[in-house]
């Protein structure tokens, strides 16, 4: 830091601009009126004491000044470090004089920690440097910070020029105490005169005046506070000052910006006059608009952006839109807006009191093709798991009896016909008598076991398959619609947030998705989701209402699944505001107050209802596009349930065909290879395990 700069960060919040005509002494001529050098400037650091101890003790104090001598920024100086004032002391001229890094930074410390409640800025400046002094409380971005309040002390020659200069246009709280009459400006509202004072007193008066952002009619203006005798004492105890809390905007006209997007806004344009305001229809936004405005007295006028865009990034830091149009404070608020962290960096938002996701929409999962009911009541594994265990339980059998036939000297019985006996136990039909041994017996119980639970959950299992339709997996996810095969999708045509959403996501999953979407309209979009195989990606407001009015047959049914995932596009929606606007923090308090009583989410509600009942209303008679398959409670098995065990039957005999070709190829083979067998011996009928 520069030595030349005196500069010390320490505590506050509120913004205090002293101004005087002269810094060494008052020319006689005009400027403060012609007072000494020492009782002048006594008075001046006296009466910004009691200011700043009365109404700013413990801000953050910024004392600023364009003096070359410095003789009032030095004398108000020692009387706040009388009082124990922190304070922060800028020589405007030096700090112009530094390079733009170091600028920059002294800029940045200026207004302290981030942890303070409370700032104040002084300004000292002659007559010939106020441009110096309005430089730099714009380089000082004092316009941001709208509730730090900001006294001038100076002569009319420079009133006008500060209280109406664009940087201090947000500033609610503006003090100004002329050394001398100001006969040029006009003091609206209110008049306070303190008791005992004339419009005779002797000596220098000093009058302080208060600008305020809409007293005039919801206008700027100025009101008189008070008029003393500059030689006389001075008491600023009262509450006149810095009284404004902006609860009245006295029917000042705000200008919003929007875009139609119902439920949240819509409106009617007047197709004579394209880029004139609009007249607001009933929705939600709407709806508390017109709550908030009764209740704070101002009235407002709808515009869209000059190029009907939500807003997204240009070159040069620019936006587009809505937002575009808010950070070039072409207008004061909008309605409907998604939060950004891009968008936050040049508009401010107030509270969330909603959210739009997006949601997946596609028709209800349809039946599984009923040939393969018999296979449904088990998984794939249960299966493999059955198969496996009674082929094993065929040859464990078929080996106990081979042993046992060793050490018996008894006959043993052949593989297939083991394996033939552990499939008939397990179909409930076992071929022939028991084994005679018990080791053998001992297994065929244990197995039987297994095949009374596995025989009846299969059963019940498959009652409920044939009685309950069984469908395929519902789209819920973008990882479904990946994974799915045969399957497409599209996506409403995106704007705004909607488009960041998609195109600066990082999730691989969101890039592929988005890498396959074509857009559509909403109705284009619905009639491909009705054609089957593709699902559509929306907004979950939209369905709400086209899927309500249009989707729905009149016993409730609708053929369409709304995706059980939702995709939150950023924070949600709020209103976009201006920077440093004034009024930001009346609209959050009621808003708040809004969303607390349940207001936002009843009239949401009740937006949505009459709409879709005023839609219905419009299609009398045309019926739902589509009504969803209602089965009676009671289900009668017919052939379609039935085709599955009817092709397995068909299935069955095919393989004996081919079982029957295969052994007359086979006998006449063997039949050639040994000419003189006449006859082959007769196989075994039955099987029997008993000792011979």
């Amino acid at each position: 830091m520069s030595p030349s700069l005196s500069l010390r960060v320490l505590w506050p919040l509120v913004s205090l601009a002293v101004v005087t005509e002269e810094v060494c002494g008052i020319r006689s001529s005009g400027g403060l009126g012609g007072l000494s050098v020492g009782g002048s400037v006594h008075q001046v650091d006296v009466m910004v004491s009691q200011v700043v101890e009365n109404h700013l003790a413990g801000c953050h104090l910024v004392l600023a000044t364009t003096e070359n001598n410095g003789t009032l920024s030095s004398s108000i100086l020692r009387r706040l470090l009388d009082i124990g004032q922190a304070r922060v002391l800028v020589e405007v001229s030096k700090l112009f004089s530094q390079d733009q890094p170091v600028r920059d930074h002294l800029l940045q410390k200026l207004w302290g920690d981030g942890r303070l409640t409370c700032r104040a800025l002084v300004l000292v400046v002659d007559s010939h440097n106020t441009h110096l002094l309005l430089r730099f409380v714009e380089a000082s971005r004092l316009w941001l910070r709208p509730d730090i309040p900001t006294v001038v002390i100076s002569g009319s020659s420079v009133a006008t020029s500060i209280l109406h200069h664009t940087s201090l246009r947000n500033t609610i709280h503006l003090l100004y105490l002329a050394l001398e009459n100001v006969t040029h400006m006009r003091p609206i509202v209110k008049t306070w005169l303190r008791r005992g004072t004339t419009g005779k007193d002797g000596g220098e008066r000093v009058r302080a005046f208060q600008r305020c952002l809409y007293c005039d009619r919801g206008e700027m203006g100025v009101q008189l506070l008070q008029r003393s005798n500059l030689s006389a004492p001075n008491h600023w105890e009262d509450n006149i000052l810095f009284s404004d809390h902006l609860d009245n905007f006295m029917g000042h006209t705000f200008r919003v910006v929007t875009l139609v997007y119902f439920p949240f806004i819509t409106y009617d344009k007047d197709a004579t006059h394209p880029e004139g305001p609009v007249s607001p229809l009933d929705s939600l936004d709407v709806r508390m608009l017109d709550a908030i405005a009764a209740h704070l007295n101002f009235t407002y006028e709808i515009r869209e952006p000059w190029d009907g865009t939500w807003g997204v990034p240009l070159a040069g830091g620019n936006w587009s839109g809505i937002v575009g149009t808010l950070q070039h404070e072409q207008a004061d608020f909008s309605l409907n807006l998604t939060p950004s962290p891009a968008r936050m960096e040049v508009i401010t938002h107030s509270r969330i009191y909603t959210h739009d996701p997006l949601v997946i929409v596609s028709l209800k999962p349809g039946p599984l093709p009923r040939h393969l009911a018999l296979k449904r009541p088990f998984v794939d594994e249960v299966w493999i798991m059955v198969i496996v265990c009674t082929s094993s339980a065929g040859v464990i059998l078929w080996l106990l009896q081979k042993v046992w036939s060793r050490w018996a000297a008894q006959r043993s019985i052949r593989l297939d016909t083991a394996l033939f006996y552990s499939w008939g136990v397990l179909l409930q039909d076992s071929p022939g008598s028991p084994p005679a041994n018990i080791s053998s017996q001992v297994c065929v119980g244990w197995w039987l076991l297994f095949c009374l639970v596995v025989t009846t959950a299969y059963r019940s299992s498959l009652i409920a398959h044939l009685s309950v339709q069984s469908k395929f997996p519902p789209v819920n996810t973008f990882e479904d619609l990946l994974s799915r095969e045969g399957w497409s999708w599209g996506g409403l045509v995106l704007w705004g947030t909607t488009f960041l959403y998609f195109n600066q996501s990082s999730d691989p999953v969101i890039q592929e998705v988005y890498k396959q979407m074509p857009t559509y309209e909403v109705e284009q979009g619905m009639d491909r989701v009705l054609s089957g195989s593709f699902s559509y990606v929306t907004v979950k407001s939209y369905t709400k209402i086209d899927i309500a009015s249009l989707y729905y047959d009149e016993y409730g049914n609708t053929p369409i699944h709304l995706g059980a995932t939702e995709y939150p596009v950023l924070g949600g929606n709020s209103w976009g505001f201006r920077q440093g606007a004034p009024f930001l923090s009346q609209f959050r308090r009621t808003k708040q107050r809004l969303i607390e009583t349940g207001m936002v989410d009843h009239w949401m509600d009740d937006v949505i209802k009459i709409k879709v009942r005023q839609i219905r209303e419009s299609r009398s008679g045309e019926g739902a596009r589509m009504a969803s398959e209602v089965e009676d409670g009671q289900v009668v098995l017919s052939l379609d349930h039935l085709q599955g065990v009817l092709y397995l039957l068909l299935l069955g005999y095919v393989v004996a065909f081919l079982a029957l070709v295969g052994e007359n190829m086979t006998f006449r083979h063997v039949a050639r290879l040994q000419p003189s067998q006449t006859t082959m011996k007769e196989s075994h009928a039955g099987i029997s395990f008993s000792s011979g």
